[in-house]
This record gives C-alpha cells, structure tokens and sequence, in this order.
C-alpha cells in the first residue's frame, strides 16, 4: 500500500505529557497524536518523527513532525480531522504534503527555544503551568554578559544530560538574548517582573537550554563567574556550573527548514 507523507506543525501544553516521544509508561504527545492518525487512517501502519524531543512538562509552540500514512487526504481535511479527535491541549496548526525524504530533525537549519522565568515570588498560581518561578534578585546585566558568551560555536559538553547518545557535543548558537518579557498573550501582567530567554541554534543537546539557564541564575547570583562559563565552553571539564532549571518554563518555539 502506498504511503504518504505530511509535515504537521503542532502546539501543545505539555503539563499533562511525559514528553513528545511515546514512552513504555506514561502518556505523550507523539502517542496522542498516533493515536488520532490511526483512527482517521483507519491503519497502525503509521509513523511520526518529531524536530525535537521536548520532556516531561516541556511545551511547544511550533514542533514540527512528519507524518507518515497510507491515507491520502486534503491538507486542511487532515488538520480537521486530528484537531476534533485530540485533546485540547494539542493542536495542529498546519498541514502541509512532503517529500518521503523529509526528516524534521536532520533538513533543519535551526531551532529556537524561549524559557520564561519570573523572580517575583507572588506570580499567580494560574501562570505556574507557563514559567518557573525563581524568586531571588537576579543581576540581570551579567546574565546579559553571559548569554553573549554562550554565541557562536562551542563544545556544550557541560551542558547536557545523560540519555540520548550523540556523535558530538558541538553546537552553534547564532542567537542567545535575555530580556524582559514583553508580549501579546495577554497571561502575564507588566507587574509580574517575567523574563524571555530566547535561544536559536543549529541543535540541542539533552536538556542543553535548561542547563544553559541553570548557569545564567547561577551567574545572576554570582555563584558562578563569566570566566568559568567561558573556559567551560572552551574546554568542558564534566562539571556543571548550573542546575537544570525547571520543564515548565521552557518552549520550542519555532523550527526552520531551507
């Protein structure tokens, strides 16, 4: 039976998820999403591959995924049909037919992740689904510094967790901006003192950007100097300067494809 293959841009929440990727216990995105293109499918016959595997309570603005099924259907008769099926916090944004040499992860040319954060420690407990709370006075001009030094590209040995082998630890990072969160989701007053990491790069590491955060508190608090960031990125000694900050705050915002 002939198969056919679509690229679904997705958002979803992902407090209630064990991640993007179906695992043996738990419920995830990607088993979710199966589970809709088998009934509309009408098949098991069926394949997806995610642009990135977002963790237990990681979200996602723009995942990218290919599908793969032997039901050949309109675009936006596909797009319907999953979002009536899934649950409401997943949803398919666009459908659009691809090449069967399509691969999510391999043709992109860079991902961007966004962190939120706020240092206020009475943020509303409605917002703590969407950001961590880190509630210490921050030196947010160093954290500007650092996320300087974190450009360009470095060996992120030191800022990657066990659990998914890889061929290198070498990343390029084109862009790494720390500022207030200013934005039009209308979920965060002015007042709440929220913060935007925004991180694009060329690939991620397991767990990278929130590593990458860990240190930036770390250096805000001037546990941790510029020079120590530096030389870790120069040459990665197995030490971790920074914690892994909290799933919730952490977003893949977009990816691009040539």
């Amino acid at each position: 039976m002939p198969l056919n293959t679509y690229k679904l841009i997705i958002q979803y929440k992902g407090t209630a998820y064990q991640g993007w990727q179906i695992q043996p216990q738990g419920k995830t995105v990607q088993g979710e999403v199966n589970k809709a293109l088998a009934k509309i499918s009408k098949c098991e016959d069926l394949k997806t591959i995610g642009s990135g595997r977002t963790d237990s309570g990681v979200h996602a603005l723009g995942q990218t995924v290919k599908a793969t099924i032997s039901l050949e259907i309109g675009n936006d008769e596909l797009k319907r049909g999953l979002n009536s099926l899934l649950p409401d916090d997943i949803k398919i944004l666009a459908v659009e037919r691809a090449n069967e040499s399509f691969h999510p992860i391999g043709d992109s040319e860079w991902k961007e992740y966004i962190y939120l954060f706020s240092t206020n420690r009475e943020t509303s407990l409605f917002h703590s689904d969407f950001l961590s709370i880190y509630p210490y006075q921050l030196d947010i001009e160093r954290m500007k510094k650092a996320c300087e030094l974190f450009v360009g590209r470095h060996d992120f040995a030191d800022f990657q967790c066990v659990g998914t082998e890889v061929n290198s630890t070498t990343r390029e990072i084109f862009e790494c901006e720390l500022v207030e969160f200013k934005s039009d989701w209308g979920i965060f007053p002015p007042s709440e003192d929220v913060f935007s990491l925004r991180v694009k790069g060329d690939g991620f590491l397991k767990q990278m950007v929130r590593l990458m955060v860990g240190t930036l508190w770390n250096i805000g608090l001037s546990k941790t100097h510029l020079e120590e960031l530096e030389s870790s990125l120069a040459a990665p000694t197995g030490i971790k300067l920074g914690a892994v900050a909290p799933a919730q705050g952490l977003y893949l915002n977009k990816v691009f494809y040539p």
